[in-house]
């Protein structure tokens, strides 16, 4: 079959199991699975796979079709425009996490080329802290996790990235265990609430570490650990950097408040809804 009988054959059958953009899914699984982009699926419709070409196109439609995002099945997620690879302890990647990085960038302003000191809580696949040292040329940072797998796999990421001799990373549970002072500290803790486990998409809720998404009854567990642990850790004059959940922005606002921080200011995401808060605790702000 060639590829334009494939991609048919692909959307025919993903509109039977009623994926949303049918035509575009059956593009992005026929480009991975033959290890090419979307554009030489369209641009070469009667290319013929090898038999292993068409070994692997059947068995990434198979999962598919129950459910497994792509990136899982192809273990790698772009971030930040980077390459990220992914296991079962990692948390898959979300373009509104990339927020955050904004977020700096947009404090940071034209002081890029400063040697900054960076902590990720929660590390995950470190697509964080390496997205940051990606953009900061002369940054070190520190990825810390409570799951020894992920922390190998952010590791495998910042060689991947170019960016190992910059990074190192610890298991820890949210910092406890870190010493030292940091310029700029982010978090994407866990925080949907556990009464909302049952709204969520199959893909989510069957692929994502549940460590990674629940953040407690009301989704706020995390931060309330986040707050005792950043006054220790953050240098005069410093960021923290937050993702929230939906219309956690008031309590979380408060938690830090209540330890002498300020909100610097809330980034939205393409929906509009509050999804990063930027905090500073000195009167310099």
């Amino acid at each position: 079959m060639t590829l334009a009988e494939w991609r048919k054959e692909i959307e025919e059958a993903m509109i039977q199991a009623g994926f949303q953009e049918a035509s575009q899914e059956a593009k992005w699984l026929l480009g991975a699975a033959i290890n090419r982009d979307g554009a030489f699926v369209t641009l070469n419709p009667s290319y013929n796979p090898t038999l292993s070409e068409e070994e692997t196109i059947q068995d990434w439609l198979a999962r598919r079709l129950k459910g497994e995002p792509l990136s899982r099945i192809k273990g790698m997620r772009e971030f930040w425009s980077l390459p990220f690879q992914l296991n079962e302890h990692t948390l898959d990647p979300r373009p509104e996490s990339e927020l955050i990085i904004e977020a700096i960038l947009k404090w940071i302003g034209p002081r890029t080329k400063e040697p900054w000191r960076l902590l990720d809580l929660g590390t995950g696949s470190g697509c964080l802290l390496i997205s940051l040292l990606h953009e900061l040329k002369n940054a070190s940072g520190v990825g810390v996790d409570i799951e020894e797998k992920a922390l190998s796999m952010a590791k495998q990421n910042a060689e991947l990235n170019g960016v190992l001799s910059r990074a190192c990373f610890q298991i820890s549970n949210w910092g406890e265990e870190i010493r030292g002072e940091f310029d700029i500290i982010v978090s994407n803790p866990p925080y949907i609430p556990l009464q909302e486990k049952e709204t969520l998409e199959k893909a989510v809720l069957n692929y994502d570490p549940p460590q990674a998404l629940f953040g407690g009854e009301e989704g706020l567990d995390c931060y309330v650990l986040l707050v005792k642990t950043i006054p220790h850790r953050l240098a005069s004059g410093g960021l923290v950097v937050l993702e929230i959940g939906i219309g956690q922005s008031d309590s979380v606002i408060s938690l830090f408040q209540e330890q002498g921080f300020q909100c610097l200011f809330i980034l939205n995401d393409l929906q509009g809804i509050e999804r990063t808060l930027a905090f500073g605790k000195d009167p310099i702000f």
